[in-house]
């Protein structure tokens, strides 16, 4: 083994170590963390392990020769429920067991060659360890689990950014910025793994993505250490999905009451149960009423269905009404009535607290306000106020 690679595996397997037992053993530690250090532990049993095949001779180490190739099989497995639980904070269940199959079905087809003696170990070549049709299968396993894992989480991701757009108004954008981020740079590790082996064996290919993976791996172990809930997005945990009252067959809300009326008048009803776009308008025109006189917007937990409920509307009917009317999810709804309530304060006293004024527009934290009014303004609250002042 190169004497680089060894310097990088021997920090690796002692950072590995240490964030394991941080986030295993910290009272904080939620089932993310937890996740998130059990991969550190593997990463580092990994890194350790390949010591075992130096020496001249049999070592008392030789029998674990072997044991840490196909470890990288969980990776794909831990990524996707990392990314799970760490948006919504839930306890694993059986369920789950069943990610264990990709790992679990390499060491198996392999196990003959695990359990040999540690002599017949190591006068194994890698050459004779590859010509095995097992080894073979089990390489094909271990790439092609971290890019079926890779789609499982994207499209995991892209249902839980969705869903928070259309149900939520007080998270941070940013934390699926973040996610996707990771997720783009495990795909970049695992073409530069893959890459090394075909065709040949590349060393600086292989040493780059092991530098990539320690660096992605630790610094989200050591960031979730410090923040348990670092990507969690409390809301849905607040308010788990249940069946709405208001969805019921037998609701007299006040969007079945609209339509019922623009039915009388025109005559005939929507198809497919969709809302006709008289009924869209007069929908909206209530809720917008409520959002300017009552400013239900600085509702700091507010939601879909808390919003619907005030204003005596399902929770079908108003996101309807958002996305197809207003051209807007949920998100945007609110949150263009909270900058807008911080843009026109900080217009009337150009002096005031920024962090005050979105406390009171309704946002639950500085990072999230931060994060949405760049995102709505194309520009941070500090630049709006300079650019106010130089008007």
């Amino acid at each position: 083994m190169p004497i680089l690679q060894q310097y990088l595996f021997v920090i690796g397997s002692f950072q590995g170590l240490l964030l394991a037992c941080l986030l295993l053993f910290d009272g904080r530690s939620t089932t993310a963390s937890r996740i998130l250090g059990l991969w550190c532990l593997l990463l580092a049993l990994s890194f350790l392990m390949a010591f075992s095949q130096m020496g001249e001779g049999v070592t008392p180490f030789t029998f674990l020769i072997g044991w840490r190739n196909y470890l990288p099989a969980s990776y794909g497995a831990l990524l996707y429920l990392y990314c799970r639980h760490a948006i919504i904070e839930r306890p694993l269940s059986y369920k789950d067991l069943w990610h264990l199959l990709p790992v679990l079905s390499c060491y198996l087809l392999n196990l003959d060659t695990l359990l040999a003696s540690p002599e017949a170990k190591f006068n194994m070549s890698y050459q004779d360890l590859t010509q095995s049709l097992n080894f073979r299968i089990s390489e094909y396993i271990l790439f092609l689990q971290s890019y079926i894992y890779i789609g499982f989480s994207a499209s995991l991701i892209q249902k839980y950014q969705r869903q928070a757009g259309n149900t939520l108004a007080s998270f941070n954008p940013d934390i699926f910025h973040w996610l996707w981020k990771v997720l783009i740079l495990d795909f970049i590790i695992w073409t530069l793994k893959i890459s090394s082996y075909l065709p040949g064996y590349h060393y600086v290919l292989s040493l780059l993505g092991d530098i990539l993976i320690i660096l992605l791996i630790y610094t989200i172990a050591l960031a979730q250490w410090r923040n348990p809930d670092l990507f969690l997005i409390k809301q849905f945990v607040l308010e788990p999905a249940k069946k709405d009252v208001n969805d019921e067959p037998v609701s007299s809300s006040k969007s079945e009451r609209i339509a019922e009326q623009q039915n009388d008048v025109n005559g005939s009803k929507p198809d497919s149960g969709a809302l006709e776009s008289e009924t869209r308008k007069n929908i909206l025109e209530v809720v917008q009423r409520y959002m300017t006189e009552r400013q239900g917007f600085k509702d700091n937990q507010l939601t879909l269905n808390r919003l619907a409920e005030a204003v005596e509307v399902s929770t079908h009917h108003l996101s309807e009404v958002l996305n197809q009317q207003d051209g807007k999810n949920f998100y945007r709804f609110v949150n263009g009535y909270r900058i807008d309530f911080v843009c026109e304060k900080l217009k009337q006293d150009q002096s005031a607290k920024i962090i005050e004024l979105a406390m009171e527009a309704g946002f639950s934290s500085k990072s999230t306000f931060n994060a949405v009014f760049k995102q709505l303004k194309e520009m941070t609250p500090s630049e709006y106020r300079k650019q106010l002042m130089a008007t």
